[in-house]
């Protein structure tokens, strides 16, 4: 989906996708595969040449339980906020070319996402919107009990790791070599 930003009114304009829609079904297919989708996102100008963009998507990933295996579907609903700017140039010796460290990004600022020719893709930054929110490891919720609510297995205070101990073994010493050294 891609947006062309010179249409966007000046009171800015909103947007709503959904599965029915289609227009961001082949993007995040790879993700969600045909699980259902809601995103709702509105776009505003600053100035001319720099844009708002808010807005959120619900939808829910196919996940393997990193407890227990089981496959589920995890829901994610993030939310997005970000500046479009114009695509700044990648020269080595730019004063864009050094990036911030991560630790001084706000967690609940904005962030600045770059557009080309006054056409911002919105279906490449929802896919990395939903593929920077799924989880490393997944995991169901867990119901009142501290059971899981995929499997019913207890998951409160357990531990879930994987531990194989090893044969320990005395290394030698790196001057066991000379015990067999014979002198003239």
């Amino acid at each position: 989906m891609k947006i062309n930003l010179t249409e966007i009114p000046e009171e800015g304009k909103s947007f709503v996708c959904t599965q029915k829609t289609g227009e961001l079904n082949v993007v995040l297919k790879d993700l969600i595969g045909d699980n259902a989708f809601h995103s709702e996102f509105f776009i505003k100008p600053l100035n001319s040449k720099d844009f708002e963009l808010s807005g959120f998507i619900k939808t829910e990933l196919p996940e393997d339980c990193s407890r227990c295996g089981i496959d589920f579907c995890m829901k994610v609903t993030p939310k997005f906020k970000a500046i479009l700017i114009p695509r700044q140039s990648d020269d080595r010796t730019g004063k864009y070319a050094k990036v911030n460290h991560v630790s001084e990004s706000l967690e609940d600022g904005p962030e600045a996402t770059e557009y080309d020719g006054m056409i911002f893709n919105m279906g490449e930054y929802v896919h990395e919107v939903v593929a920077i929110n799924a989880p490393f490891n997944p995991a169901g919720p867990e119901d009142e009990k501290g059971d899981c609510s995929i499997c019913g297995i207890h998951v409160r205070g357990e531990n879930f790791g994987y531990n194989e101990e090893m044969p320990a073994e005395k290394p030698e010493s790196p001057f066991a070599v000379l015990k067999n050294i014979k002198l003239n």
